[in-house]
């Protein structure tokens, strides 16, 4: 089944609202199978929704309305859906009751206004509203089928699931199989290096597809199938999965809803490491991301934000003339940090962070972007220096991350 959804809302256009429902909509479309082809924004104008209602039956199975159903003059759903259906406006007196009903419980006066949301397209059928006034509608023909549903994400949500879905079920409109993904999350490679190698699979895929998705950091390779279950897709993913792990392995911290900084913390618990901290661009940012998994505890004994060079001398013991001779931003600094923050706390491992975030601070020689790491543990101490691109947020992020993939990787290769 083909589907597009219409947000209707001069609020939304206008970014005074977020829709939240084209979000929710699209994710249960594609739990049950449904497709989902177009999203469309439209303002409270009566000529430009009949034509995107017009446009839309054309194209898709099924139209999924949110807005537009209040008492007011701007609430245009019914009568614009009416138009582009070609049919009456009529008032069901079952609604009608019912929402004199719902003002009355509330000793709430009903306004005359709010007899126009008893007023469906005739032949249409009634999704009832158990959490407001306005109810919603399925109306179907021979070209297309269109649901109207409230605006309020409450209202929305409820209808969707105790009302519309039990009816297109009846009607035999949900597909027999549905959408699965399976996500292959990497960090420490970019996203066009993750095309390269992937190249010839992404250019031969059928069954499962392949998309890539880049984050501050990180990419995403989403592998999605259509099946009845869950057993019968991932038998489809298995080679897929295999295949992509053979070239990108490295870089392949989990799967699915899995963590970098969890992936990172079972390493460190299944080896029994624990692990100490010296931060300065990243201001203890890297310290929140390792302890964003549950049972940090095991395994991260604490850290040193050492955002000055008196802290790096007084807290880590860094030598004064490290930093004289190469600056606070650099390898040899970072290692002395790595070292300290390993010595101070009694940890198995230290990482440290020193970099130019921005905006201001960059030289010619360093400029902002400029990061270097160390990694003290048992296979000694190493430095890293790199550049990394973005805003300061950005900076600390992708350091942040860095951290914990360098991490990884050495304790991948230590075992």
């Amino acid at each position: 089944m083909r589907a597009e959804i219409i947000a209707v809302g001069t609020e939304l256009l206008l970014g005074e609202v977020l829709n939240t429902n084209a979000h929710y909509l699209s994710s249960r479309c594609a739990e049950l199978g449904i497709d989902v082809y177009h999203h469309i924004t439209v303002g409270d104008n009566f000529a430009r929704l009949c034509e995107t209602l017009s446009v839309g039956r054309e194209r898709s199975d099924l139209l999924l309305v949110t807005g537009g159903l209040g008492p007011t003059a701007d609430d245009i759903s019914r009568e614009a859906t009416a138009a582009a259906w070609g049919r009456p406006l009529v008032t069901d007196p079952d609604l009608l009751d019912r929402i004199r009903t719902y003002f009355c419980n509330r000793t709430v006066e009903m306004t005359a206004n709010n007899e126009s949301q008893a007023q469906m397209p005739e032949g249409a059928i009634a999704l009832e509203n158990h959490r407001g006034t306005a109810p919603g509608f399925y109306l179907a023909d021979d070209v297309g089928s269109v649901a109207c549903l409230p605006g309020p994400p409450g209202e929305l949500r409820a209808m969707f699931e105790e009302a519309l879905l039990p009816l297109l079920r009846s009607r035999d409109l949900i597909p027999e199989t549905r959408l699965f993904s399976r996500e292959i999350l990497t960090a420490g490679i970019g996203e066009s290096t993750v095309a390269d190698k992937l190249a010839d699979l992404i250019d031969a895929q059928t069954q499962p597809t392949i998309a890539l998705y880049s984050g501050t950091g990180t990419v995403r390779v989403r592998l999605t199938t259509r099946a009845a279950d869950a057993e019968e897709a991932n038998e489809t993913f298995v080679a897929l999965q295999g295949e992509i792990g053979r070239r990108i392995g490295e870089y392949i911290y989990g799967y699915d809803g899995d963590s970098l900084s969890a992936s990172v913390g079972r390493d460190l618990r299944e080896r029994g490491l624990t692990i100490a901290l010296a931060e300065s661009c990243t201001g203890g940012s890297l310290s929140g991301m390792l302890t964003d998994a549950a049972g940090a505890s095991d395994y991260f004994l604490g850290a040193i934000v050492s955002y000055s060079n008196a802290a790096k001398e007084d807290l880590l013991g860094v030598p004064q003339s490290l930093m004289i001779e190469w600056g606070a931003v650099s390898e040899p600094v970072a290692g002395a940090m790595a070292e300290g923050a390993r010595d101070v706390l009694g940890a198995d491992i230290g990482i440290s962070v020193t970099g130019v975030a921005g905006p201001g601070g960059g030289t010619e020689e360093k400029p902002v972007g400029t990061v270097c790491f160390g990694f003290s543990g048992p296979w000694g101490t190493e430095t890293e220096g790199h550049f990394f691109t973005g805003d300061r947020a950005g900076v600390r992020r992708r350091s942040a991350i860095y951290a914990l993939v360098g991490l990884r990787r050495r304790l991948s290769r230590s075992s």
